[in-house]
């Protein structure tokens, strides 16, 4: 693969999983009531660029003291009539992305009920900040993600839901859809699919002439859909991705979606955004889809969004949704290549990726000047370092570069502190916990203390509510003892603020290495250890595990 192809799809991976993450922020109307289940009908008329629906929703009401019916839908999408479960027209109002419906019989307590909503409209949804359409009716390609509020959807955690969802398309189309294929008809001049969602999730498609394979694998449908290619490139990509999900799901225990679906879309429509993660479904652009090289990094990160951002969605935004898709990707390349390639991806990342997600990116970007504008590289070079732990709505595109950056490296920290056992368990417990729900990070603490036996409020206060990161010199003399043994006398010193570490120092002399274990919690730290012979060298931590600051680092981005 030429060095052009490897920038241009390095800029791609900057901003993995941007794209839905950024409808984590969007205003909300207030939760009054549940969505237990959707019927949908969409039609798709691509070359008018239109999209109708017909929309059949089961909700509860919860008892919030409100009888309207707030549901969000996309404000390019105009509403034709809204009626009850007995064809009764409903009033409504319309303001925006919001739709406020008044039902002629008040409902209590936790009565249910069931309207229909048809609507249609031409329909692009834009994000300027990223040039990037989270929804798209087009002649080449239709899709939309679930943050383009393409349905009518109740508000919060309450739009999650079963359902099911029948597509009409061109007769030369397919769709890859939320949930599980379960028929596909040809009726006059359109192809008909039918998906059913078994998971309370949120829906996303995308429909084209695309090339593509779709099989059950281990009981999971799984689809590969390309715009271009052939049958050896789409098995390329089905063998690595369902390695990915295997090895995932046997990690996590369970996988929490009817399937997986690998879908290719044109850069111009992803714009600065790099790929995306919709519950089951991954977007890429062409880019990142060569014939016979994977991103592996990129695959293994979005991948794992399944789990982390999707099924359980973090309260403080990034520092969840990010940070453990990102772990979760270094423990399959640690599985896959080693641990030696895991250390070094967290310190110094990999050429053929920019160097990205790692220490190094992490505090080179803090001392270079803040780019301004809205190019990619100032998308990247926030120029600030911010507690991971807060969610500030302002400053998401920094958040979300620290949570790929130093959270990755901060969990690995945690895991290492914990034992790799007790972190796997941490994880698999918040997800049984909190599956389909949000989840703050002092929940996962918890996890993480009940899988561990350990009292972490110390390591999360230190590496989640302060900015920084520290920095030590070490200082060591060597004195004989006895005939064999030599004394070896120092001092650590943390030169920025003080923090508490389990550091490794260690002895060399020549190929010989020995390694040592010192805790660390003070402004200086002396250690003695006997050794039974003289090192010819020492050093602090040189496996590099504990995040920190270091010459090297000193605007050396490559």
């Amino acid at each position: 693969m030429s060095n052009h192809t490897i920038v241009r799809a390095g800029l791609f991976i900057m901003f993995n999983f941007f794209l839905s993450a950024t409808a984590a922020f969007a205003q909300e109307p207030c939760p009054w009531w549940q969505t237990e289940y959707i019927d949908l009908t969409v039609t798709l008329d691509p070359g008018r660029g239109m999209l109708k629906g017909d929309a059949g929703l089961q909700l509860r009401n919860l008892g919030a003291g409100n009888e309207d019916i707030l549901l969000s839908l996309n404000h390019q999408l105009q509403v034709e009539s809204v009626k009850d479960e007995s064809g009764r027209s409903l009033a409504f109002e319309r303001s925006e992305d919001s739709l406020s419906i008044h039902p002629q019989e008040p409902l209590s307590g936790s009565a249910t009920g069931s309207i229909h909503v048809r609507y249609a409209g031409s329909f692009h949804e834009r994000v300027p900040e990223l040039d990037l359409h989270n929804a798209w009716i087009g002649p080449q390609v239709s899709y939309a993600f679930y943050s383009s509020r393409w349905y009518p959807q109740t508000s919060g955690p309450f739009r999650r839901c079963p359902g099911k969802i029948t597509y009409l398309v061109p007769r030369d189309w397919v769709v890859a859809s939320s949930g599980r294929l379960t028929a596909t008809d040809t009726v006059p001049g359109v192809k008909q699919y039918t998906f059913a969602i078994t998971a309370p999730v949120e829906f996303s498609f995308a429909a084209a002439a695309f090339v593509y394979h779709r099989e059950n694998i281990d009981g999971l449908d799984v689809g590969i859909f390309l715009l271009a290619g052939g049958r050896e490139k789409i098995d390329f990509y089905l063998e690595h991705c369902v390695k990915l999900v295997r090895f995932f799901r046997e990690f996590y225990d369970f996988f929490p979606y009817d399937g997986y679906s690998l879908i290719e879309l044109s850069p111009d429509l992803l714009g600065k955004a790099g790929a995306g993660s919709y519950e089951g479904l991954t977007f890429y652009p062409s880019a990142i889809l060569p014939d016979h090289f994977l991103y592996t990094p990129v695959f293994a990160h979005e991948i794992s969004h399944c789990w982390w951002g999707n099924c359980v969605r973090g309260a403080e935004g990034p520092v969840i949704n990010e940070g453990l898709a990102q772990i979760s990707m270094g423990i399959y390349l640690e599985h896959a290549y080693g641990d030696k390639f895991f250390w070094n991806m967290l310190k110094n990342g990999a050429p053929e990726y920019l160097f990205l997600h790692s220490a190094r990116l992490f505090f080179c970007a803090l001392q270079l000047p803040k780019i301004k504008g809205r190019s990619l590289l100032s998308l990247l070079m926030r120029g600030e370092d911010l507690e991971l732990g807060i969610s500030a709505k302002d400053k998401f595109p920094t958040l979300h570069m620290l949570a790929n950056s130093k959270g990755f490296f901060i969990y690995a920290m945690l895991r290492e502190l914990i034992g790799h056992e007790a972190f796997k368990q941490g994880l698999r417990g918040a997800l049984e916990r909190f599956a389909w729900k949000t989840m703050t990070l002092e929940d996962l603490r918890a996890q993480f203390e009940k899988a561990s036996g350990s009292d972490l409020k110390w390591f999360f206060e230190q590496w989640f509510s302060r900015q920084g990161a520290p920095e030590f010199t070490i200082n060591c003399m060597f004195v004989a003892s006895g005939s064999k043994n030599w004394l070896a006398r120092g001092m650590i010193t943390q030169l920025r603020d003080v923090y508490r570490v389990k550091a490794e120092i260690v002895f060399f002399k020549g190929t010989f290495r020995e390694t040592r274990g010192i805790e660390i919690e003070a402004r200086e730290t002396t250690f003695t250890f006997i050794l039974p012979y003289k090192p010819q060298a020492v050093r602090f931590d040189p496996d590099y595990k504990i995040l920190r600051w270091s010459k090297e680092f000193n605007f050396n981005l490559i």
